[in-house]
């Protein structure tokens, strides 16, 4: 084998002509030389390369790209268009509904009506009237029961539908004869429970229906006198209203009127006869 040869022919293997360029040795290639002219070919060759095997991965990138643009242009055209203000309201409406979870209201059963059989008992009509069991009271009136019957305090069906509050029982024993005026042993009538109990719809009712607005219990309290203590303004006025005795006394509080306020304007509990004030005070 020949000692010299050509840089390009021991690089690419090619056979050079001496007349074209002269014959090298390897100690010419000092200096790193060598490595130099290795690189240079190198760059040469990737020139060389075919176009389509470097711009391949290129070509794969930009089709992905405009198949994307195509899909998002694909939806943008599917989504309805707002042609108006009334296509944005509807749109809007629609997400809030989304975001407002559905509750499940659980539909509640009406309760059977209790169906009673056997006799009912002097306390079980007493525990009806407060616990607003009509039927149990129905029951034991059509049994030939008394209405007026009292416990141990001598109340009776009424003051217990009072303490109660429940003014469908009230108005049912009112209709079967009950005494709106019966006392306990406080010689409390049933307004008077109302009245402390603040159980205004039945003290309106019993006040319709003419019960004494002057009664008084043990101690001298008429209604009003429990009203003003207790400052149930509604009872109050309606008391004035109905023509309750305001300088009526008791053992320890006084229902006072100031006369020198009788003939001004009107202010007090919005009443439009007169301007009444009304004071508890001790004696």
């Amino acid at each position: 084998m020949t000692m010299m040869m050509k840089v390009e022919e021991l690089v690419t293997g090619r056979k050079v002509d001496d007349k074209e360029s002269g014959s090298f040795l390897p100690e010419d290639f000092r200096n790193g030389e060598y490595e130099a002219s290795v690189r240079l070919e190198k760059q040469e060759d990737l020139k060389t390369i075919p176009e389509h095997s470097l711009t391949r991965g290129d070509l794969d990138y930009e089709k992905g790209k405009k198949l994307e643009a195509e899909l998002k242009k694909k939806k943008l055209e599917a989504r309805s268009k707002l042609e108006n203000l009334e296509d944005l309201e509807k749109i809007i409406e629609l997400k809030k509904k989304k975001r407002c979870k559905k509750v499940k209201v659980p539909v509640l059963k009406k309760p059977e009506p209790e169906v009673i059989t056997g006799p009912v008992d002097i306390p079980t009509f007493f525990k009806a009237a407060v616990e607003n069991k009509l039927p149990v009271i129905e029951k034991y009136l059509s049994d030939k029961g008394d209405p007026n019957v009292c416990d141990k305090l001598h109340s009776t069906a009424l003051h217990w539908a009072c303490r109660g509050g429940n003014l469908d029982v009230l108005k049912f024993l009112l209709d079967k004869g009950i005494n709106i005026n019966a006392r306990d042993k406080l010689l409390s009538t049933p307004l008077h429970v109302a009245v402390r109990t603040g159980r205004h719809e039945c003290g309106e009712h019993l006040i319709a229906c003419e019960a004494d607005l002057n009664a008084r219990d043990r101690e001298g309290d008429t209604p009003m006198h429990d009203a003003v203590r207790l400052n149930r303004y509604k009872i109050i006025r309606l008391l004035i209203l109905h023509g309750a005795d305001l300088t009526l006394k008791n053992c320890g509080l006084a229902i006072v009127v100031d006369d020198e306020l009788k003939d001004r304007a009107p202010t007090t509990f919005g009443l439009k006869d007169s301007d009444i004030v009304v004071k508890a005070s001790k004696r």
